[in-house]
């Protein structure tokens, strides 16, 4: 299983997103619009933007939502997270639309000609696959042949890809995971690329696990921050969630590894959501439910079910016979039913890592890693570089800087070029050697110098930290090669800063902002976010190196 894959654009652009009502469709089973007190509890959320409402029936176009779910199978390597079963939810673009049951992706109609799978409705500038539509009433009857983008980044048809209708689910859980997916999306929980900025931020020295302490102190610099709410701050809720996530472990250490911090992320949610309303159903106020207050707690999430099913659900639940469940078997209980899967959080850098060794060995034999080895970067490494080029950069005398600059400009003329200083990174700094963010940080520096094609000697000090602060975001977002076009609205600015350890609270973020957002747009660059980011941690890199021998 490869990483998180990137989306792709569309060949051809598509209508931009159009402003449409934001009612969801209340359809049996599926109620666009939440009744659960959970789904309210701590200030709800808004519906999915492009969705609307519609009435069942399928009929092609003219607003009216579909009474067929979809199934999409067949895709195989980094796309394989579009199987699946994809449910109704209303239209969008005038169209049926539907979304999957893991709440990851969705199928909706561009309004022209396609058809298309996304991670977001009305997105269709990125996606996953299109479809050509050829006048059918769904996807699923189309004739034609799916399009997906390759590993070289064209697009082309994929015989694999098979669309086929089916009926909807009964199962009431999903209702409320559609109803609570926006919530999910806003604490950052939903998104692979998301998890992999946090572990990463929480495990510093990469030796991929983390105890209880660790993951006390994300959830409370993350609702500090203003990124998470303060309710998920809970810590009993919080204990409770980490020790049955460790219960469910395979390993039984007092650890959780980087393959189970996604199912540690989902029960933290669930358990910090579920805190109040198990205190409330709790009449005996004795921390269980026998099985009246089970099916109240059911009834309160809005998941009706039938007097049978209360009692086997019960009984799933209620392994001892006790006819008691407590907390942690309540809350693990409705995560698991609303969602069953978790990713292993395997990534891109894991399997690039497995390659680079099968080259060394293909390329100089075994002996190559008898002294040598690949390792993933961590935050510990930047830690430990982030020190020593902020203590050359104070240094009095310039010793340091002075130095550094004689190895890079070996010939002594005072200025180097792109490819001099590619050179000297890969020889001196290995950590900094990623090229999209070398490039961007050269280009930063020479357009914040006489915007010449050559790093001059008195802009060294900020080459430097340019290279540096843009590696090492570039690393944390994952920026393979999309650092100057990323657009960032406010929460992603402050999600951001968050991941990058900067503490700073809500009002004095938005402050920051807009000091970014000088047009007053809404969204900052990311590549601005880097230029931001490197005046704020090492100011003193803005001064002139020009120190002369």
């Amino acid at each position: 299983q490869a990483g998180s894959p990137r989306l792709a654009r569309l060949p051809h652009p598509i209508p931009a997103r159009r402003a449409v009502e934001r009612s969801m469709s209340h359809r049996a089973g599926y109620p666009g619009r939440s009744h659960s007190p959970v789904a309210r509890h701590h200030g709800g959320h808004p519906p999915q933007r492009g969705v609307r409402g519609g009435s069942p029936g399928g009929g092609r176009g003219g607003g009216r939502a579909s009474d067929k779910a979809m199934v999409v199978r067949g895709v195989t390597g980094r796309y394989a997270l579009i199987n699946g079963t994809y449910q109704p939810r209303g239209t969008c673009n005038n169209f049926p639309c539907w979304q999957s049951v893991n709440g990851t992706t969705c199928i909706f109609h561009t309004g022209k000609t396609r058809w298309v799978i996304s991670k977001e409705f009305d997105d269709g500038q990125a996606c996953y696959a299109f479809l050509q539509d050829d006048g059918s009433e769904n996807p699923a009857r189309c004739k034609g042949q799916w399009m997906r983008c390759n590993q070289d980044g064209q697009w082309a048809k994929d015989a694999m890809i098979k669309c086929t209708e089916t009926g909807t689910s009964d199962d009431p859980f999903v209702g409320v995971r559609f109803q609570l997916e926006e919530e999910m999306k806003k604490v950052h929980i939903s998104e692979e690329s998301e998890r992999q900025q946090m572990w990463k931020k929480i495990d510093r020295n990469g030796d991929n696990t983390v105890d209880l302490a660790e993951v006390e102190a994300l959830v409370a610099d993350l609702c500090k921050a203003g990124v998470w709410p303060n309710w998920l701050n809970n810590e009993k809720a919080l204990q409770r969630a980490y020790k049955k996530t460790l219960e469910e472990s395979e390993d039984g250490d007092d650890k959780v590894e980087k393959e189970e911090f996604h199912a540690l992320l989902l029960n933290i949610f669930w358990f910090g959501k579920l805190h109040d309303l198990f205190n409330e159903i709790d009449t005996g106020d004795d921390e269980s439910l026998d099985i009246q207050e089970f099916k109240q707690g059911m009834d309160k999430l809005g998941v009706r079910l039938s007097p049978g099913s209360v009692e086997d659900e019960f009984k799933s639940i209620d392994q001892d016979g006790s006819g008691l469940i407590d907390f942690g078997e309540f809350c693990l209980y409705v995560r698991k039913r609303i969602q069953p899967e978790s990713s292993d959080g395997y990534c891109e850098a894991d399997s690039t890592k497995a390659r680079a060794h099968e080259q060394m060995r293909g390329s100089c034999g075994d002996t190559a890693t008898a002294g040598s080895m690949v390792r993933k970067k961590q935050f510990a490494d930047f830690d430990k570089l982030e020190k020593q080029i902020k203590d050359i950069c104070n240094e009095p005398d310039m010793k340091g800087l002075k130095k550094l600059w004689r190895r890079l400009d070996f010939n002594g003329n005072n200025v180097v070029s792109l490819a001099e200083i590619d050179k000297w990174v890969v020889e001196q700094y290995p950590i900094l050697n990623h090229k999209p963010a070398l490039i961007r940080a050269q280009q930063a520096t020479l357009k914040a110098g006489n915007g010449d094609d050559w790093v001059e000697k008195k802009e060294f000090k900020l080459l430097i930290v340019n290279l540096f602060y843009y590696n090492k975001l570039f690393w944390l977002f994952d920026q393979a090669d999309e650092g100057k076009d990323r657009r960032m609205d406010f929460k992603e600015f402050q999600f951001c800063l968050s991941m990058c350890g900067v503490k700073m609270g809500t009002t004095k973020a938005q402050s920051e902002f807009a000091k970014v957002d000088r047009n007053g747009g809404g969204l900052v660059l990311f590549d601005e976010f880097c230029q931001y980011f490197v005046s704020k941690q090492c100011p003193e890199a803005m001064t002139s190196f020009i120190a002369d021998e």
